[in-house]
């Protein structure tokens, strides 16, 4: 078996950004550093599905194939956390797709892989996940969370996002390696 999902990957100076913008909120965020895993920049990736556990990667690269990828401007954007704030257990930023082609290629993605895995039932939400909340948090994180309008710094150029790719997600100790396949 295989961990399996789809994504875009930003580029370097958004990912130079996205690590400065880390720097920032893990020192606004200092007192909650137990809680808080923080996602190794080189990681940080727009996932566009998540398979899990799949047998065989072939006949999902093969559904993907007909997908196409047409040439897209994202941004970034905007603090948020998932679910809520209540009891964060992600905290990322935005992605901005001005055109909406980066939703538009989440929903080709979706219907070619429903054979393999239940559609999504929540809204996409383009983001790139800095955090993950590893214990359950204090109420004063979610306070703290609400309070960040957005990670600081001036935000990177857009960036002329590149195709997706199958990736497979192996867990260790150390969080999460993906591999392209």
């Amino acid at each position: 078996m295989m961990r399996l999902f789809v994504a875009i990957d930003p580029d370097a100076a958004t990912r130079a950004w996205l690590a400065a913008a880390q720097e920032r909120l893990r020192k606004k965020l200092a007192p909650f550093g137990r809680v808080l895993r923080w996602v190794d920049p080189a990681s940080i990736h727009v996932t566009l599905a998540f398979l899990g556990e799949v047998p065989d990667a072939g006949p999902v690269a093969e559904a993907l194939a007909g997908c196409g990828c047409v040439p897209m401007e994202l941004g970034v954007g905007g603090l948020g956390v998932f679910p809520n704030t209540r009891r964060p257990s992600v905290l990322w930023v935005g992605v901005r797709d001005p055109s909406g082609a980066l939703v538009r290629l989440q929903a080709r993605i979706a219907e070619a892989l429903s054979p393999f895995v239940k559609p999504e039932r929540r809204r996409f939400e383009p983001h790139l996940t800095l955090a993950r909340v590893k214990a359950y948090p204090p109420p004063a994180l979610g306070r703290a969370l609400a309070e960040l309008a957005r990670p600081g710094g001036e935000a990177p150029q857009p960036w002329h996002a590149g195709p997706f790719a199958l990736l497979q997600s192996t867990l260790d100790s150390g969080g999460s390696r993906h591999t392209v396949l």
